[in-house]
């Protein structure tokens, strides 16, 4: 009963989820057969990704000698398709299991005749549902437009790795929601466990084979899909999925209903004087995961730079590769790097801005927008509220970006462009960045339940901006974005005229979005 209870309220949900992350991962495979190795280009893109940037950023190269359509598309894709499929995982765990502890729907659930364990194993039928589909659809949808080396068990074992990644994450949920006492926190642990297991593959994949096999994203290139067609990995990932499933099961069988393993930190029995305003409380609410997002964007920047000194001698003993990032003497293979680098960089910075203002649709879902507005403040302070620390933040992370590259970059390399050169690529992303908080402080105003799209517009962009600059997309299409207007400096060179409309529309978005929020009823969506 509890099953179908779930399956009826997340239908769409759900759905939508599994469809998107299908044509995610099969719609590009006509790409990769059409363009990318067509006319003989498969061994030339194989030399790119063995760049070390590119193996740190997608993981290792396998089967280089017959680069296949097979063999590129799996080495591109399939580290960030199974992140999506984990991210997923996560929410879908969260919602129905700490957030409805939150809410009390699970109290008055396990108010009915209903067993301790009940409402976590329908969750986990769920999952298990969920990630069935989710892998039978991605492998039917690779197969039906399959490409060269694209064999049905390789089909069959890339849908397997999402869908394993899926339940790894769904336990690893479901273990912090034991833990922990509220949902955000859950979210937010997994979530970071996720890119902290990015990272770790990221270093390993360049340095140490046995670190990488630690990080479950790691582990999960190792079936080098359509090449060596390993299964092994999908069984030591199921092992591991099982054995913390199983340790969440027994901790929730023994845990108070409504609380978690670690206890709440008790606070002050008088709160600041920062907390008397609406923008003081939502600094404090912010702060903690903005300090983590702040050490995580500065660890990647990091990790991208320690491969700075490797790039110029990997150019330079491969004649083709010379003939393509070398084409502008002026200018180093590293400055040419800057901008995709930067590019990246800031759109995931663009994720914890985003997220700052949609807690405010999180707190009037919750009611607590409710009890703030109750005092002698205005609709458009509260939207205020949580509009400027998102902008605040967005330039904050985007001077970190650049003295993460240079500070880490400088060490490994010695001709490495100034620290000014990487302060001006990345802060004209800003414009950019800055319409994105427009959109979403839109979606605030006139459907805070729909605040997700803000997330899979940005996917787009990462989509047509990264993949496209590999694969030659059509300008058309990278114009869609904003961030496909910003130049990519010190390549080309700035145009003001870009930025200023850029900022001239986020401007136009935020008094809009104030207009509108102003004059809904809180709770009228």
């Amino acid at each position: 009963m509890l099953l179908r209870f779930i399956l009826r309220k997340d239908r769409v949900w759900l759905l939508v989820w599994i469809l998107s992350l299908t044509v995610f991962t099969a719609g590009f495979v006509p790409v990769f057969e059409d363009l990318l190795l067509a006319d003989g280009e498969a061994t030339v893109y194989a030399q790119m990704m063995e760049n070390p940037a590119m193996i740190a950023m997608v993981g290792p190269v396998y089967g280089a000698g017959n680069y296949t359509t097979g063999a590129a598309y799996s080495n591109m894709m399939l580290v960030f398709c199974v992140m999506i499929a984990g991210a997923m995982n996560v929410f879908l765990v969260s919602r129905h299991t700490r957030q409805d502890e939150e809410t009390g729907r699970l109290e008055l659930i396990r108010s009915m005749p209903v067993g301790r364990l009940a409402n976590l194993t329908s969750v986990w039928l769920t999952v298990l549902l969920a990630n069935g589909l989710l892998t039978i659809l991605c492998a039917a949808g690779l197969f039906a437009l399959k490409g060269s080396g694209m064999t049905w068990e390789g089909c069959l074992l890339f849908g397997a790795s999402l869908g394993i990644i899926g339940v790894l994450f769904a336990a690893v949920t479901t273990l912090f929601a034991q833990l922990n006492s509220d949902s955000r926190t859950v979210n937010m642990s997994s979530l970071l466990l996720m890119l902290a297991f990015y990272v770790l593959r990221g270093a390993g994949d360049l340095y140490s084979e046995t670190l990488a096999r630690i990080s479950p994203l790691g582990l999960v290139l190792r079936t080098e899909i359509y090449v060596n067609n390993y299964w092994w990995p999908i069984l030591v990932l199921l092992g591991i999925s099982l054995g913390i499933a199983l340790l969440a099961l027994w901790i929730a069988e023994k845990r108070d209903l409504g609380q978690g393993v670690f206890s709440d930190r008790l606070g002050r029995s008088h709160g600041s004087a920062m907390l008397s305003s609406p923008l003081g409380l939502s600094i404090r609410l912010i702060r903690t995961p903005s300090i983590i997002w702040a050490i995580t964007i500065f660890v990647l920047a990091g990790m991208y730079a320690s491969v700075f000194g490797e790039l110029e001698s990997f150019i330079q003993n491969n004649e083709m590769l010379k003939l393509i990032f070398s084409s502008d003497p002026r200018y180093s293979v590293t400055e040419q790097f800057i901008g995709l680098l930067n590019a990246i960089m800031a759109m995931i910075a663009t994720i914890p801005a985003l997220s700052t203002i949609h807690r405010l649709a999180g707190e009037e879902k919750q009611g607590r927008a409710e009890l703030i507005l109750s005092r002698a403040v205005s609709k458009g302070e509260l939207l205020s509220a949580y509009l400027l620390p998102a902008f605040i933040l967005s330039i904050l992370l985007q001077i970190l970006t650049p003295i993460g590259f240079w500070s880490i970059g400088r060490l490994v390399a010695s001709d490495l462009p100034s620290l000014e050169t990487f302060l001006i690529s990345s802060l004209i992303y800003l414009p950019a960045i800055w319409v994105m908080l427009g959109i979403s402080a839109l979606l605030v105003a006139i459907q805070p339940g729909k605040t997700g799209v803000a997330y899979l517009y940005l996917g787009f962009t990462f989509i047509i901006i990264y993949i496209g600059t590999m694969i030659q997309f059509p300008d058309w299409l990278k114009s869609l974005s904003p961030f496909g207007h910003i130049s990519n400096y010190p390549i080309e060179e700035i145009k003001p005229l870009p930025l200023v409309l850029l900022t001239g529309i986020s401007a136009l978005l935020v008094l809009i979005s104030n207009h509108l929020y102003r004059n809904r009823s809180i709770g009228d969506v």
